[in-house]
């Protein structure tokens, strides 16, 4: 059971319960009411019925507003990570991005990213089905949880595409991660629903950052990188830079 359902369900379970105590004391005053010697302060069963009225009116005012607000929080969590793959949503993803910036800049740390896309993934999803490119895609992100650290902060960029964040990590040590995320990618056994083998490749850019940079021009660069490791073959990565693209099989150009 859903966590939603189960919150719908114990609100529906104590409201019931809250309603009827109340009913039953409601009857317990009115029975007291219609007694031929009824006095207000001296009839302890009307007494009695008008504080379980009250107390159980408090709870049930009570309960209304926790379960509102639990409610209120379930779609906000939800929100914030992606249900697929477990990563920051971009949505979310951009406060975080710029407070890590801000961070690296303060403490004069080298940071990289790391764009992750898969190779024609539109076209596994056209020939496999949806279904196929979802497992496709919680594999990708089981694969990256798996070598990046703790530190490390990890976005669903856009459908298929995940934005790695390395902390106090350098370019030449971004790419030795995105050659280990490569070739554990290749390994990935995937069939389709009709049990035929789909082999799965990745495209990685890679961009460190530099004086100057913000969010925006730090993924740009690393946009650049994923384009040039797309034209030159795919299942590869590549460095991205402003003005020319350089694959890191060769010395990079500062």
């Amino acid at each position: 059971m859903k966590i939603e359902n189960k919150v719908h369900f114990f609100h529906f379970l104590v409201n019931g319960m809250l309603l009827l105590g109340i009913l039953l004391s409601g009857i317990i005053a009115f029975s007291a009411l219609a007694q031929e010697h009824f006095r207000l302060f001296s009839s302890k069963p009307f007494l009695f019925a008008l504080f379980n009225i009250a107390l159980l009116s408090i709870i049930f005012i009570g309960v209304h507003f926790l379960v509102k607000k639990t409610a209120q929080n379930i779609p906000q969590k939800k929100r914030h990570n992606d249900e697929l793959t477990g990563f920051t949503t971009r949505h979310a993803f951009g406060q975080i991005f710029d407070f890590t910036l801000l961070d690296t800049k303060r403490s004069l740390e080298p940071l990289t990213i790391l764009l992750v896309n898969i190779d024609r993934f539109r076209m596994i999803n056209e020939e496999h089905g949806r279904e196929t490119g979802d497992i496709v895609l919680f594999l990708l992100s089981q694969s990256i949880q798996s070598v990046v650290r703790a530190s490390d902060l990890a976005c669903r960029w856009e459908g298929d595409t995940i934005l790695i964040v390395l902390k106090d990590c350098t370019e030449r040590d971004g790419c030795r991660l995105a050659q280990t995320i490569l070739e554990k990618i290749r390994q990935l056994q995937v069939q389709s629903l009709k049990n035929k083998p789909i082999p799965v490749s990745t495209s990685i850019g890679v961009a460190q950052m530099i004086n100057g940079d913000n969010s925006q021009s730090l993924i740009t660069r690393a946009e650049t990188g994923l384009h040039s490791a797309r034209d030159n073959g795919r299942n590869r990565y590549a460095v991205g830079y402003e003005w020319i693209l350089i694959d890191y099989a060769c010395e990079p150009i500062f």
